[in-house]
């Protein structure tokens, strides 16, 4: 018969599994792991859902609207703005000062979000400089995982190994017990970034990108293969359309045609009333906008369709090159990977009525542009071109956790993001690090506080976004790989674990054994997240150092560093993904990368350690 044990590693070795099939949310499958656990008898029910009320999940929660706060009201922003002065068509100073930038932004919030507001500006200064985005992109994403592990709030697996020691009877680690070695290892990267991860990743432009250095229209236009879907038509003095909505019209259901824009021209009189000119304005066509004398429409649709519409109306083909999409009402957007549209059809989220936008041509990873159709389904790594006003595709870039806006000359113009609370997110963040760092009060009070005078100021506008903010999917992992990591505890699966790794390595001393611990969790978090493999292995490494009678810390420590330092695969963390598809990389781009610096942080890792915290 199988034993308690056996089970509990039955049940991990398929919640992993899981884990590794995309398909499958990772929450999810934590929530049925925990349930698995609970319904065969390993864990009791407190002990089920004593992880919800864990310390650190209530931080992460709160760390989220922090973010969020520190988002809304500008201040991220402003550095992305700093970003941009401080490169002056620059190279050098561009790589250098966007890999401290981001890692210094990360190791106090998100590094996702933190991710999310850069890489657009990278995308733009690289358009701008005449490089390869995919140049810069991915020492983005492994600038912004080193950063995060600079301090104790910079990434959850930090949160989880200082309550983990704490639980254990050694105290919890102050903010910056990480910050010594991360910041060596920070230096490295860095250093090895610019050195040899520039060139393997110096790609030639191609002849459709970044030719022109600013937002460029129609070289979007071009790029997603939709120019000679672009037209424009006139309604006549005495077209019998004019009256009618376009709503009326039934253009989309009837013709496959979208009405995007209406350019209107009025003729105006100077003060002495000699001259007349025709002055033009644009117009972003809703549903309910009624056709008057002269318009032009700009449409979208095939050539046959336009066709079979004129012949069935009056309307008029009009020639002229200048009609053509406004710049301001277009923008590239990209899915992130934890966004809640990939695997929905556009008809299924409500796009166009949800958004306000038009999907005019979608690109999945790997394949040719092709015009989107409300049948579509999104999936991870997709591009989208949308059209739309410019306040309606800045709300879309509001949205961190679903999208970002990669390419928009709205970004340029908007104003709307950078409000006056910039300074109070400021004066708030600052707080909460003096709190923590000072330990006036416990962490998790410092962040909660923090949280709620972000909403009570402003800096988060309306309390139904700060729980928006909040990314559920991981809060809800943690809070569900916690009893996996009590039930391995109770049935002697750590125990067995800890004594694997002594009987292996334990004779060549505790070094080789932190080499070991190191190794596992780098393997595991190449292709799970980094914080079901810090919750699981937290136990493990602790057992282990007191069987052999040395200083848990730096097994810890080294179980930590590890589960944030993720550079193989595109898949190893949220903002490797984000910039797969942005930098047009492939998976051998991050392995040819990655792997080196992966070698090079284990190395600091496991020398570093048990000089900064002996044995």
């Amino acid at each position: 018969m199988i034993t308690d044990m056996q089970l509990v590693f039955l049940i991990l070795a398929i919640t992993t599994i899981c884990f590794l099939v995309p398909r499958f949310r990772a929450d999810l499958v934590a929530t049925i792991a925990l349930l698995s656990l609970l319904l065969t008898g390993l864990i009791t029910v407190p002990e089920a859902f004593a992880g919800f009320s864990n310390s650190v999940v209530i931080m992460v929660a709160a760390l989220f609207i922090v973010g969020e706060g520190v988002f809304q009201s500008g201040l991220a922003q402003k550095a992305g703005d700093l970003l941009v002065k401080k490169t002056k068509n620059s190279e050098w100073k561009l790589t250098i000062f966007m890999l401290i930038l981001v890692a210094v932004l990360s190791g106090f919030i998100s590094n996702t979000g933190t991710v999310a507001i850069l890489l657009p500006v990278v995308v733009s200064l690289c358009r701008q400089m005449q490089l390869h985005p995919g140049k810069l992109l991915i020492p983005l994403a492994f600038a912004s995982s080193m950063g995060g592990a600079l301090t104790l709030i910079g990434t959850a697996p930090n949160l989880i190994a200082s309550q983990s020691l704490h639980d254990a009877g050694y105290g919890a680690l102050s903010f910056f017990s990480f910050t010594s070695i991360g910041f060596i290892m920070l230096l490295a990267g860095i250093l090895y970034l610019w050195v040899f991860g520039r060139k393997m990743l110096d790609k030639p432009l191609e002849n459709k990108t970044g030719s022109s250095t600013k937002f460029d229209a129609a070289e979007l236009v071009d790029q997603y293969g939709i120019t000679e879907n672009i037209f424009a038509v006139k309604a006549p003095n005495d077209s019998r359309i004019i009256g009618q909505t376009i709503k009326d019209l039934r253009l989309p259901s009837t013709y496959e045609i979208t009405v995007l824009e209406v350019i209107k021209i009025e003729t105006t009189s100077s003060l002495s009333r000699i001259t007349r000119r025709n002055q033009t304005h644009r117009i972003t066509v809703g549903p309910n906008y009624m056709v008057e004398t002269g318009d032009v429409f700009i449409v979208y649709g095939e050539e046959g369709a336009l066709t079979e519409l004129i012949e069935d109306t009056d309307l008029i083909l009009q020639k002229e090159k200048d009609y053509k999409l406004e710049e301001g009402h277009l923008a590239e957007v990209i899915l992130t990977p934890q966004s809640r549209l990939i695997n929905q059809s556009l008809k299924e989220v409500n796009f166009r009525q949800k958004y306000g936008l038009t999907v005019l041509a979608l690109k999945h990873q790997f394949s040719e542009p092709r015009k989107g159709t409300e049948e579509e389904t999104l999936l991870y790594g997709d591009s989208i071109l949308v059209h739309g006003k410019w306040k309606d595709i800045n709300l879309l870039s509001a949205e961190k956790n679903d999208t970002v806006v990669l390419k928009s000359a709205a970004e340029e113009t908007d104003l709307a993001n950078q409000t006056n609370r910039s300074m109070i997110a400021g004066i708030i963040l600052l707080g909460m690090l003096l709190a923590m760092v000072l330990e006036i009060v416990p962490a998790v009070v410092s962040v909660v506080v923090a949280a709620v005078l972000m909403i009570l100021t402003g800096c988060v506008r309306q309390t139904d976004q700060a729980y928006q903010s909040i990314n559920w999917q991981t809060v809800i992992l943690i809070a569900c790989m916690l009893p996996m990591a009590t039930a391995l505890e109770n049935t002697g699966g750590v125990t067995f674990m800890s004594e694997g790794l002594i009987q292996s390595l334990g004779a060549v001393g505790p070094i080789a054994v932190l080499a070991g611990l190191y190794a596992i969790t780098s393997l595991f978090s190449q292709f799970i997240s980094n914080t079901a493999t810090a919750v699981l292995l937290f136990p493990v490494a602790i057992l282990t150092a007191e069987q052999m009678g040395v200083s848990p810390i730096p097994m810890v420590m080294a179980v930590a560093f590890s589960s944030s330092m993720a550079f193989a695969t595109p898949v190893a963390t949220p903002p490797n993904a984000m910039v797969m598809a942005a930098g047009k990389y492939t998976f051998l781009d991050f392995v040819r990368v990655g792997v080196p610096l992966q070698i090079i942080i284990a190395l600091i890792a496991i020398l570093l350690l048990p000089m900064f915290y002996p044995f």
